[in-house]
């Protein structure tokens, strides 16, 4: 056995998914030194998962590659449901909250490889055919067994382990860590095919029938992806591949008249699985994605949970390895992701449970209720923020906090983003030097981001306070924190030196952020609000950020 001398300095990622090719990136762009490893001799080709949803496709612009994203995937605008050949339900994604208010269909090979350039952008490669075979840990550092193509293992000594490798996770086997839920009874098949037909292509469709359900997943160049049950009780076991025809035949009865399909270029049959582990950590070991939590197709979220799983560790852990942050603050992932982890279950088993009602009686019924349900705009709403991810938030965790000691704009400031809720984007916006910008341009990075709101009117003396909260925060934290003062409308900016001033000429970022007056918001890496105050407290944010750094 061959061993590497000495402790190593570079983090080990296990598994080069969308979720461990992120986390590698990531990892790297908050200044830490990584290795990553796959047992696979080479990156997947098949297109597995489809939807990048707008939550994603945020995270992938504070990334810098979301027009590469664009270029090659399909917008997708809405989805519509359908029964006794008529539609039943329709939800548009085109009112969702964010610059990008549609889910775009991208191949998940296609998602590797831009991920993929990401990461070597910061000079790391995938290591591949190094298989974890197991580890043991210690309160300074983990120890890996790795073993290489050549069949020669080596031994890997690591300050943190980051576990992304999928369902059958061998770091979560080697932790013991129990993986509890079940499969569901019913079979499945996938094609990925070209399709013919008249429906919308910027649509996902879902075909609900007494026979079983039917979903239809368009991609670029007339392709789509089909997916149906098509065993009530399916075998214990590998589920064998749909062939073409059966393929033609689901479509023939559970989908639209007329339409046809051919040059397949996967077809696949599997059984679906909803399981999570309880523990995302382990003393140094973390787990993320589907490592850690898998869950029915339904509403295309499993992807885009684990790169939002790694979006939510990989800023703290890049501060504590870096010496400048608490070991404390890693205790916050569990914390923030669990619950996000068993809501995502508990909605996907939802909807999945709705689409498999088997027979007229049940099936009639329940296209009734879900027809009705979906015609009402608050409903639809809900379910196309649930879809598209904009709703997870982390009100509850333990490093998130407010001050509100004034009762002047309270009932406004009420109304902004909370502690714990995703920072929305606010534009037109203006830097000190009038060129244009936007709220999240100003948020890219991995900086918090500290928001001084003098309020539409500001009272006398309040922009040398704010100034002065500003250099107090930089002399302190320096660039781990950019402050800026925010001003409104057309007024004059103040003549400062410790932070440049941010212009609001129509007044969006203070109305989404409610600050009718005098108030801060500091906005982490990930872009949920971290902490806020009304008014901008000197005292109680300097008491709060000790939480997040030393």
């Amino acid at each position: 056995m061959a061993a590497q001398a000495g402790a190593q300095t570079r983090l080990l990622v296990v598994g080069a998914g969308p979720t461990g090719l992120m986390m590698a990136s990531q990892l790297a762009r908050n200044g830490v030194a990584v290795r990553i490893v796959d047992k696979a001799p080479s990156a997947s080709t098949e297109s597995k998962a489809l939807a990048i949803q707008s939550r994603t496709l945020e995270l992938f612009d504070d990334l810098g590659i979301i027009q590469q994203t664009l270029s090659l995937g399909l917008p997708i605008h809405a989805v519509s449901s359908y029964a006794d050949g008529r539609r039943i339900a329709h939800v548009s994604m085109n009112e969702l909250d964010s610059p990008y208010p549609y889910a775009i269909d991208l191949p998940q090979s296609q998602t590797e490889r831009i991920l993929n350039a990401y990461m070597e952008s910061f000079g790391v490669q995938v290591e591949r055919e190094v298989e974890l075979l197991t580890f043991t840990q210690d309160d300074q550092a983990v120890t890996a067994t790795l073993r290489h193509a050549n069949g020669q293992d080596e031994t890997y000594v690591t300050p943190w382990l980051l576990a992304c490798d999928g369902a059958h996770s061998a770091a979560r086997h080697t932790l013991g860590l129990p993986f509890e839920g079940a499969a569901y009874p019913e079979g499945f098949a996938l094609a990925d095919v070209r399709l013919h037909w008249a429906l919308p292509e910027d649509e996902w469709h879902i075909f609900l029938h007494p026979d079983g359900v039917l979903a239809v997943f368009p991609m670029r160049g007339g392709r789509a992806r089909l997916l149906g049950d098509t065993t009530v009780d399916a075998p214990d076991g590998p589920m064998p591949a749909p062939t073409l025809e059966a393929m033609r035949q689901m479509l023939a009865v559970r989908g639209p008249a007329g339409a046809t399909i051919d040059d397949p270029v996967w077809l696949a049959g599997f059984r679906i699985h909803r399981r999570h582990s309880p523990a995302f950590r382990s003393g140094r070991v973390f787990l993320a994605g589907d490592a850690v939590h898998i869950h029915s197709p339904a509403g295309g979220q499993g992807m885009n949970t684990g790169l939002q799983d790694v979006y939510n560790l990989a800023w703290k852990l890049g501060l504590v390895v870096t010496g400048r942050a608490p070991a404390s603050l890693l205790d916050s992932y569990q914390a923030e992701r669990e619950p996000v982890a068993e809501a995502l279950l508990r909605a996907t088993d939802a909807m999945t449970r709705l689409g498999l009602q088997h027979g007229p009686l049940v099936a009639a019924l329940r296209n009734r209720l879900y027809g009705l349900l979906a015609q009402q705009e608050p409903i639809q709403q809900r379910l196309a923020t649930r879809l598209a991810e904009l709703n997870v938030g982390y009100r509850h965790s333990p490093i998130v906090a407010e001050h509100q000691g004034s009762v002047f704009g309270r009932r406004r400031f009420s109304g902004g983003p909370r502690p714990g809720d995703r920072a929305p984007d606010a534009r037109p916006l203006a830097r000190a030097d009038g060129s244009p910008t936007t709220l999240f341009d100003v948020f890219r990075g991995t900086h918090h981001t500290l928001l001084l709101f003098a309020g539409p009117e500001p009272r006398a003396g309040v922009w040398p306070r704010l100034d002065s909260l500003a250099g107090a925060v930089s002399q302190r934290y320096g660039a781990l924190i950019r402050p800026y003062l925010v001003v409104a409308g057309e007024a004059e900016a103040p003549a400062t030196a410790a932070a440049p001033a941010l212009r609001d000429p129509e007044l969006h970022l203070h109305h989404r952020y409610g600050a009718d007056g005098e108030c801060l918001y500091l906005v982490r890496p990930d872009k949920y609000v971290g902490y806020r105050a009304q008014p901008a407290d000197q005292a109680s944010l300097e008491a709060y950020l000790p939480r997040i750094f030393l």
